[in-house]
């Protein structure tokens, strides 16, 4: 298991088998059918947290997921099992500015696609979040700013600017290049100044995790963090993430049938 992602979404488990125990438990076992599965159970928290079990001929197996507190205008489609790659929008105008390969839940639900064609999916219910694996926290821009770490980049006028703000994602650089969905990758570059910090607690385990607001084009970007890391407003993430993105899917079953 993903100790430091299961973590940052308050879903440590001491084996597998104790985390498909409370799954089970707490869903009563009832799932669902897709093509490829014999079944799929999911539990969403009310804090946000989501937690999937697939089960195949090999078995069962979980995907976590987190349904965000302010989607976005996202285009994805499927680029593998488990695996979506999103176009993110600018939530003033709606134009594309940023290419990722994200871990997802609702794979199935998505359209196969690739770079060079293909279909996809435009939602406005975009759910894509940023769970902190390794990085560098810095107490502020300026102090990001004189570390060997900066980086210039242009603002919008194509001015040279020392900001921290970069989300990259290598495979979807990649997979734009060579078209191949071979051995695509959900963790990403991400630098960026938090500007919120809010603790939860996940109400089916009782442990805490923490959601960075890092502001940037399309929105609001989570970066999610164990309950225990230190972390405050104004410090600059510098590091890799895993990226998690949710289409809408198991949050409008959910709601078709409250």
């Amino acid at each position: 298991m993903m100790d430091n992602e299961y973590a940052a979404v308050g879903f440590t488990y001491d084996s597998f088998d104790d985390l498909m125990y409370d799954l089970m438990d707490e869903t009563g076992g009832k799932g669902i059918t897709f093509p490829g599965f014999e079944g799929v159970v999911v539990y969403q928290d009310p804090t946000g947290p989501r937690m999937s079990a697939f089960k195949d001929e090999d078995g069962w197996r979980t995907n976590p997921g987190f349904l965000t507190d302010t989607p976005i205008d996202a285009t994805a489609y499927r680029a593998g099992d488990f695996i979506a790659h999103v176009a993110i929008r600018r939530a003033d105008n709606g134009e594309i500015f940023n290419n990722v390969i994200a871990a997802s839940d609702e794979f199935f639900a998505l359209p196969p696609g690739n770079p060079a064609g293909g279909q996809s999916i435009r939602t406005p219910q975009g759910a894509l979040s940023a769970w902190a694996k390794e990085y560098e926290l810095f107490d502020d821009a300026a102090t990001w700013a004189a570390s060997d770490k900066a980086f210039t980049s242009q603002d919008a006028d194509g001015n040279q600017q020392t900001t921290p703000n970069m989300l990259f994602s290598p495979s979807a650089e990649k997979f734009h290049q060579d078209f191949s969905p071979r051995d695509l990758s959900p963790y990403a570059k991400l630098v960026g100044e938090i500007a919120e910090i809010k603790k939860r607690t996940n109400q089916l385990t009782k442990q805490t995790f923490l959601i960075a607001t890092i502001n940037y084009p399309a929105g609001e970007l989570p970066v999610l963090f164990p309950g225990d890391t230190q972390v405050k407003a104004g410090n600059v993430f510098d590091g890799t993430v895993f990226l998690s993105f949710g289409a809408g899917f198991w949050a409008n079953r959910e709601q078709s049938q409250s």
